[in-house]
């Protein structure tokens, strides 16, 4: 048995909308073509069904019990399609889904973020948050997470890469270290200081500073390393040495005086000078990804302005 003719849809759309407006006359104003049109295609329609839909008169429709019966299904289609469409505008206008977020540790430990963070998804209520807050994630996919901040200083080829800023490094320590030990004048005198830096695979890292146009190394063994950035503060402000961190970890320490700035003419370099905004590509993200990515663009550059160069 051969198989049946495939249906337009917009053939059975426009049948509804002749039942609908009684004539087709009217059928064809209400769709902006000719009555021919109209006429031509009901014709087609019924050629497809095998079947005669209605009969025309000079006054008015009558449905065939074929036609009725295509006329209530066609009906429930026309309702669907414009609940979906009302469900998409809604959807297009109102973010809603769930989005699963990376934030590094020292961006997590300000006072100031974690409540934007919640007046964020009070404001959404059709969204769902999840936030993680970590430095190990590095692979945004295997790792289930959707948007990722990032400080780097080339981010992945294969991610979406939005930059925030750049980020400043400092080296600091507390005012009682630095009395006892004495200060560094040069980048060769943190030799004789503890340092306190990122986690590095190797015995002796390498602290590179500049000062204008000129680059200075210093080869250091570190005394304390972590990837917790707050950890590393917390042992600058016990006398533990020198550290070297991202500004908006120890912008308080700073304006407070309990940590002081090391060799301040220099300008430290750290393993990241950006903040970045990393996302998998997608050309559809979901209304939902699109708002947390507008969020952290905005209000996080505003918040961070005080300790981005």
């Amino acid at each position: 048995m051969p198989a049946p003719p495939a249906l337009d849809l917009n053939l059975i759309q426009l049948f509804v909308t002749i039942v609908d407006a009684g004539t087709l006359s009217e059928a064809a104003v209400r769709h902006g073509v000719t009555r021919s049109h109209v006429s031509r295609n009901l014709q087609k329609l019924e050629r497809a069904f095998g079947a005669q839909l209605i009969r025309r008169s000079t006054r008015r429709l009558e449905l065939t019990q074929q036609g009725s019966v295509l006329y209530e299904h066609g009906a429930r289609m026309a309702r669907e399609v414009k609940s979906a469409r009302h469900a998409l505008q809604k959807l297009g206008s109102e973010p809603a889904g769930h989005v699963r977020l990376s934030i590094p540790t020292g961006l997590g430990e300000l006072d100031q973020l974690r409540p934007l963070l919640v007046s964020f998804a009070l404001r959404h209520p059709a969204l769902t948050l999840r936030v993680l807050f970590s430095n190990r994630v590095s692979d945004l996919i295997s790792s289930e997470i959707d948007v990722a901040l990032r400080v780097m200083t080339t981010p992945p080829q294969d991610y979406v890469a939005r930059a925030l800023g750049e980020v400043k490094w400092v080296l600091c320590a507390a005012p009682s270290y630095l009395q006892q030990f004495g200060p560094p004048a040069h980048p060769r005198d943190l030799g004789r200081l503890h340092f306190l830096g990122p986690p590095d695979p190797r015995p002796q890292v390498t602290l590179r500073l500049r000062r204008k146009d000129q680059l200075h190394e210093a080869k250091l063994a570190p005394r304390l390393q972590s990837e917790y950035f707050p950890f590393l503060a917390q042992a600058a402000r016990a006398g533990a040495g020198v550290a070297l961190l991202p500004a908006y970890v120890v912008h308080e320490d700073l304006a407070t005086g309990r940590l002081t700035p090391v060799l301040p003419a220099y300008q430290a370099m750290g393993p990241g000078d950006k903040l970045f905004i990393l996302t998998t590509p997608n050309p559809y993200p979901s209304t939902a990804q699109r708002a947390v990515v507008d969020f952290l663009r905005t209000e996080l550059t505003v918040l961070l302005r005080n300790f981005l160069a």
